[in-house]
């Protein structure tokens, strides 16, 4: 069965052919030393927020190598409270859903319940200065909040009990940019749309074959592309500095081999099918 998530999804919107290499021919790249940094730092603090969710006490948590930056997010994000005071909260909440024949898995940063109503949250550690239309229009706000929609009832431990969309909501929070929070609500049309585009997906993202996984046109992807020697063997192309993609979503990276969704405990996974 495929199974495929959103950092699968923005790969292959980014560059088809990028696509192809990681995900169908399995070429894993090493990751650049200054980009592991990065995705350590997000990593870490993920980790931290969810020990304060887990009940940890904020004075007892170990800041890693005494990072200026960690230390500044987990105070902006212990003064700022961005979870409120839910009735129900959930860190790394993981969700599957099988549809179009595709296992389809998502890790919610952190998951919060008020009633029927559920709120996604996803922690940007990036600087750059948050766009609500991109994330409004990203893979990841798409898949995520079609995988609440689809097992709302189960989340919020209601039967089967009908959940509408309107009841879901995805927030974005960036400690370096906490006035900025991108709040998106849901609505069933766009779940309708979004069903749609989700099996479209599922049909592109599972040829075999290399001629279906086209190279793109738009060579900003190139800059940090882990492949792009397979494309620039002779001289690589020039990059201006306003063409350099903003390197901060590394923290969008899924550990790809860490979902293995045959050894979840029933409590920890989510799974409907359609």
């Amino acid at each position: 069965m495929k199974v495929i998530t959103q950092t699968q999804i923005s790969q292959y919107e980014g560059c088809k052919y990028s696509y192809y290499l990681r995900y169908v021919k399995n070429l894993v790249w090493p990751i650049e030393p200054g980009e592991s940094q990065n995705i350590r730092k997000g990593d870490d603090f993920h980790l931290l927020v969810r020990q304060l969710i887990l009940g940890f006490p904020p004075d007892s948590l170990i800041i890693p190598g005494k990072n200026a930056d960690l230390w500044r997010w987990l105070e902006v994000y212990c003064a700022r409270k961005p979870l409120g005071k839910p009735d129900r909260v959930f860190a790394e909440k993981e969700v599957s859903v099988l549809y179009a024949d595709v296992l389809w898995l998502g890790k919610f940063d952190a998951l919060t319940v008020n009633d029927d109503q559920l709120v996604i949250y996803d922690w940007k550690t990036g600087s750059a200065i948050p766009d609500e239309k991109k994330y409004r229009e990203s893979p990841q706000t798409k898949l995520y909040r079609f995988l609440a929609r689809s097992c709302a009832s189960r989340l919020i431990g209601a039967g089967m009990h009908a959940i509408p969309a309107e009841n879901i909501e995805m927030v974005y929070w960036f400690p370096e940019h906490p006035d900025k929070t991108v709040h998106l609500p849901y609505s069933e049309e766009e779940y309708q749309q979004d069903m749609t585009w989700i099996k479209t997906r599922a049909r592109e993202m599972t040829f075999e074959e290399e001629s279906d996984y086209p190279r793109t046109e738009n060579v900003r992807h190139c800059r940090f592309c882990d492949y792009r020697t397979f494309c620039f063997t002779g001289s690589a192309p020039v990059f201006m500095d306003e063409d350099i993609p903003e390197t901060s979503e590394v923290d969008d990276i899924w550990q790809e081999g860490l979902f293995s969704p045959e050894f979840f405990a029933d409590d920890e996974q989510e799974v409907v099918n359609f």
